[in-house]
């Protein structure tokens, strides 16, 4: 009778689910994984942390709507990753983390790397579970599966010791996984929420949009295009929701992101319909005054108790209540409204127009990224990471379609670092388009080191550093409150474009206006991983810039 090992069980069941990259490093604990790997043909890109493993398993998520997959050692292999696991939590990605953990007969015995890893990753995952019984891996992993992906998407985590992943058990005794490996569809609206959002929908004069993950994961992006166009509703979208419908579509009001000029149009609204996404730090309840209606639509409904009372919430599968919307609301036009909307966005474009088209030296952040923004068309990926230059990339860079701008600000955990793990997964996801990350000096700092990864992996990303030579989102709010700076937020000029040609990379300094453009093109006709390191104005905040 035919025997397999726990590892290569796990593997397979991987592979049954349409997982075929993973991301993480090595380790001793959980090396038969990675041969069952070798075996399935899943890729294995390995990294040089894992916490940096985790973050990529969360950009494939972000850039594909499928679930990413991530593996680290036992002891700090694990811990290393948690910090990705947190920030999937918050932001609500679908991901799931395998663990290696010593072996059940060292527990307690201060072997190598014996850690009490469950309690600890329990509060961060939607699942949490460790599997001492070789033959059970298979339905561990598909039920891990299933709840990373089933009603509000999240993390998953399966732990296995290390003698039951070298153990061999018989094929014919191993249990049999349940789902089938797909989540099945959700519910939609019951009869009478969705009449009485149908109603509001075609009463309102100034109605307004706010789409957010919860259409991505639910792939409703065609069914949300359809309602806007039906009903004609301008819309926003935000955190994972970036780009389902394209900020170069009439119906967006660019910037595409909750932004100023979102904050204007929630203020003038009669009726706001929020679909998949909560309030929080980046989008506050305060903005929709008292009187606006509000439907809100979400798969959980938890998320009805965040911010403030609707009028309509309607529990259920975004595409499917979607859909749902848009079979049954009146075609209109609500020209004069959307009219509107669009002159307050020219008038913050033509506010921003003074950093984006100015000459100084040094360079303007908005300079900098109104020539990003010149590079960014409907083959990009944008990745963005960092705290004024994540801010920056926010509100200038274009949304061009789902999966195509994966941000810091996806997640409330505002986890720095994720820019350059993000582009390299979002250059596996989609090969054929260019991505380009766009990073702060600080932040890049803490996974620079991956661009080596996408060096030995062959991984051609531009990495842009907006080199600002301190932690510009702490300086600036404190120097105001404080009239000076603190001394610990400050950087040296660091020259990271020559640290990534040391990797064999390809790396740019810029440091005048008209040479962004250039570099960034070089960097892109290269082929190779690149960074290019633009020195911008160390004394120019966000928040004094409009």
């Amino acid at each position: 009778m035919a025997k397999i090992s726990g590892g290569a069980l796990a593997a397979r069941t991987l592979k049954q689910h349409g997982i075929d990259h993973l991301f993480g490093l090595v380790g001793g604990h959980i090396y038969p994984i990675l041969e069952g790997c070798a075996a399935e043909g899943i890729r294995f890109v390995d990294v040089r942390h894992e916490e940096s493993g985790a973050h990529m398993a969360e950009g494939w998520a972000l850039a594909t709507g499928r679930t990413g997959a991530c593996i680290g050692t036992a002891g700090p292999g694990f811990t290393n990753m948690l910090t990705g696991i947190a920030n999937a939590y918050s932001g609500a990605y679908p991901v799931l983390a395998i663990a290696g953990h010593a072996s059940t007969h060292e527990s307690d015995t201060r072997a190598l790397q014996d850690f009490n890893q469950l309690d600890m990753v329990k509060p961060t995952t939607k699942f949490a579970r460790t599997v001492y019984q070789a033959g059970r891996i298979p339905e561990i992993f598909d039920v891990a599966l299933s709840q990373a992906r089933t009603g509000r998407p999240g993390p998953a985590y399966v732990e296995t010791p290390m003698e039951q992943l070298f153990k061999e058990v018989e094929e014919d005794a191993v249990a049999t996984p349940l789902s089938g490996g797909a989540p099945p569809l959700g519910a939609g609206a019951n009869p009478a929420e969705l009449d009485r959002a149908i109603e509001l929908i075609d009463k309102a004069e100034k109605p307004l949009i706010i789409a957010g993950g919860g259409v991505f994961w639910s792939q409703g992006q065609d069914k949300l295009r359809a309602l806007a166009e039906r009903a004609d509703i301008p819309l926003f979208t935000r955190s994972a929701g970036r780009g389902c419908v394209p900020d170069d579509h009439p119906l967006v009001i660019a910037p595409g992101t909750v932004g100023p000029v979102a904050h204007g149009a929630m203020a003038q609204a009669d009726l706001i319909i929020l679909l998949g996404t909560r309030f929080g730090f980046t989008f506050d309840a305060k903005l929709a005054p008292a009187a606006t209606k509000m439907i809100r639509v979400d798969i959980d409904p938890a998320a009805f108790h965040n911010g403030r009372a609707s009028d309509v919430s309607i529990v259920g599968d975004v595409g499917v209540v979607l859909g749902q919307l848009g079979d049954g609301v009146r075609q209109v036009k609500h020209t004069q409204w959307i009219e509107e909307l669009q002159a307050t966005a020219k008038g913050f474009d033509d506010a921003m127009a003074v950093g984006r088209l100015s000459d100084a030296d040094p360079i303007h952040p908005l300079r900098l990224f109104g020539e990003i923004a010149n590079f960014v068309d409907s083959e990009t990926v944008v990745c963005v990471d960092g705290g004024d230059v994540c801010g920056w990339g926010n509100l200038m860079l274009p949304a061009p379609g789902p999966g195509q701008f994966l941000s810091l600000l996806s997640s409330n955990f505002g986890c720095l670092g994720v820019g350059v793990p993000y582009g390299i997964a979002a250059k596996l996801a989609h090969p054929d388009k260019k991505v380009i990350v766009t990073t702060g000096d600080g932040s890049f700092g803490f996974t620079a080191m991956e661009m080596e990864t996408a060096v030995r992996h062959g991984i051609p990303i531009v990495t842009v550093v907006g080199n600002d030579q301190g932690w510009g989102n702490i300086k600036h709010p404190f120097k105001a409150m404080r009239g000076e700076a603190l001394p610990s937020c400050d950087l040296p000029p660091t020259r990271y474009d020559k640290i990534v040609e040391a990797m064999g990379g390809h790396g740019e300094l810029v440091v005048k206006p008209k040479d962004i453009a250039p570099a960034i093109q070089r960097a892109i006709d290269s082929g190779l991983p690149a960074c290019v390191n633009v020195m911008t104005d160390p004394e120019v905040g966000i928040g004094s810039s409009y």
